[in-house]
């Protein structure tokens, strides 16, 4: 039976304070903890719906997590999701302190505030096989569960780092710098060199200034019609779409 102590501590994972002090985060709904249980995350518990007898024993054989069922109306309570009646679980978080560039391209993000664009963001690494992240210090949360909940799972295979990127970029002198900005070479037209650092930038103010300023080479994304601009998650994919078909293919 699930203790009060747990469902304080649930309770606190819904924010960053409780996520940090305890290290935990909550992953949430089905989709995301069919994805969780395939992943080499360390699970503290389960709480899935009592009526799903048989993922309840599924969850059993592939995790040693223990596993607390509950009515769909006490789930919903503990969740952060508008709607989740099918279960959440608490997880420790995963650090990668010896962080280190392993790819040819890596996407890096400079103020990526809203977390349904991060969680996205995510997704579309995974899809098109870009396995590590960079994140300027000011980016959303990681483990924020609108995050965790939009990369409906991809989260579990993504290893990703938070930088000053002045710093970071500094580091790595070697590496191309490729900015996403408005006034950038067409990517229809555009060379990619054989390895690089994508940067885009906060949703309403692109690329920061003094980020700017260390950027090898900038791109666009042409438009053909009348909007104002593309969030960061389209951005993000379209340029991984170019990359794949034409350097990374």
């Amino acid at each position: 039976m699930l203790t009060n102590k747990q469902i304080k501590l649930i309770n606190s994972l819904h924010s960053k304070k409780g996520r940090k002090e305890n290290d935990l985060f909550l992953v949430e709904g089905e989709k995301s903890l069919i994805e969780l249980l395939k992943s080499d995350f360390v699970i503290d518990f389960f709480i899935i719906n009592e009526s799903q007898s048989d993922v309840i024993n599924q969850i059993s054989l592939q995790s040693k997590a223990p596993v607390y069922s509950l009515d769909a109306e006490s789930i919903q309570k503990l969740s952060t999701l508008v709607t989740n009646s099918f279960g959440l679980a608490v997880v420790q978080q995963r650090h990668f302190s010896s962080f280190q560039i392993k790819e040819r391209y890596t996407i890096v993000l400079d103020g990526i505030r809203d977390p349904g664009n991060l969680g996205t963001i995510i997704r579309i690494c995974d899809w098109y096989g870009f396995k590590q992240l960079v994140l300027s210090d000011d980016c959303t949360e990681f483990y924020n569960p609108k995050v965790i909940m939009s990369s409906m799972g991809s989260f579990s295979r993504i290893e990703f780092t938070y930088v000053d990127l002045v710093v970071f970029f500094k580091a790595h002198p070697s590496v191309k710098k490729i900015g996403a900005v408005l006034n950038g070479e067409n990517i229809h037209q555009y060379k990619f060199p054989d390895n690089g650092f994508i940067i885009l930038g906060n949703e309403s103010n692109g690329i920061r200034e003094d980020v700017v300023e260390l950027l090898d080479e900038r791109i666009t994304i042409p438009s053909f019609g009348e909007a104002e601009s593309l969030n960061a998650g389209i951005s993000t994919a379209i340029i991984a779409d170019n990359l794949r078909r034409f350097i990374l293919s």
